[in-house]
């Protein structure tokens, strides 16, 4: 799948890793919801799991957000959240 326009490293602005949140038998959505809602237009919130967390891309694409997953080499994926103007 090709990268869309709006993912550029800078805009970056969270990046968390859900692995150990998952391995505690916990799930990272109302934490996830919480900063994304604090993003700007234009920022970007990375999302590290072991699998495509389709139903928080779901609810993030219903709030209006941009959703873009890609596999990294180690099997895991990269989940990025964008809030468009």
């Amino acid at each position: 799948m090709e990268k869309p326009g709006w993912l550029r490293p800078e805009k970056i602005k969270i990046s968390l890793d859900a692995r150990p949140i998952l391995a505690s038998g916990e799930h990272p959505l109302e934490r996830v919801l919480n900063e994304t809602g604090a993003l700007l237009p234009g920022e970007i919130y990375e999302l590290i799991t072991p699998f495509p967390p389709m139903p928080m891309i779901d609810k993030l694409n219903a709030l209006g957000f941009e959703c873009h997953t890609e596999p990294d080499p180690q099997g895991l994926f990269r989940n990025y959240f964008c809030r468009l103007e």
